[in-house]
């Protein structure tokens, strides 16, 4: 089973309330978000680690007992839970919300904000296919569609691991039966699961086999 859960950024926490959730954090992530210096991204890193804290402790642990793990990172870079192997979880944020994906098998999440779409974006990353069902829509309907599209191609990228670098035009998607294709072999190759549930959002998670029931799960932490 996986469960997507999501919430708002955090904004303008007081010093106690900021150290407070900083601890909570995992020591590499901890030490990345220090680094950062805008407000802004510090709070998105900040929300993100403190959300799958939350995540774990409803899985693994409890609130006054938090749950012991330490993230390491594949030779893709991909995150995952040393202590936990066949627990496995994908992060992602984006505007005012950050997502955790949680589950019992690998798992790619992605978020989108839907605002204006930067001109010749669709076609440097996208496929032919892509382009011409977003030529197809009215401006509005293109703006959304984008998005969905975007959300969909990056759930599947972080799903391998490999980041934007593997290439958004290298596999299709297969609408009715919500598949990700080989491009050239056209075999089922993930599947995937949108959120209908955020205005203004575009949401969506992919696994390598069939998902059944994706558990939106929005929380307050």
């Amino acid at each position: 089973m996986i469960t997507v859960y999501y919430t708002e950024v955090f904004t303008h926490l007081k010093e106690n309330d900021y150290r407070f959730y900083l601890n909570k954090m995992e020591e590499e992530r901890r030490k990345k978000l220090l680094l950062i210096k805008k407000e802004s991204g510090r709070l998105q890193s900040l929300t993100a680690g403190s959300l799958l804290h939350f995540s774990l402790c409803e899985q693994i642990g409890d609130e006054k007992k938090s749950p012991s793990f330490s993230v390491e990172y594949g030779e893709n870079g991909k995150p995952y839970l040393s202590e936990h192997p066949d627990l496995h979880f994908n992060l992602s944020h984006s505007g005012s919300y950050v997502c955790c994906a949680l589950g019992d098998r690998p798992v790619g999440v992605d978020i989108q904000k839907i605002t204006d779409v930067k001109k010749g974006l669709a076609e440097r990353f996208f496929t032919e296919e892509d382009n011409r069902k977003l030529h197809q829509c009215s401006e509005k309907e293109r703006k959304e569609l984008f998005f969905r599209m975007w959300s969909i191609k990056e759930s599947f990228i972080k799903l391998t691991g490999k980041g934007i670098a593997g290439g958004l035009d290298t596999f299709e998607i297969d609408w009715a039966e919500n598949l990700i294709l080989d491009r050239e072999k056209k075999d089922p190759i993930a599947h995937f699961m949108v959120c209908n549930n955020l205005a203004g959002y575009s949401a969506c998670v992919c696994s390598w086999t069939p998902m059944g029931d994706v558990v939106w799960k929005r929380v307050r932490i």
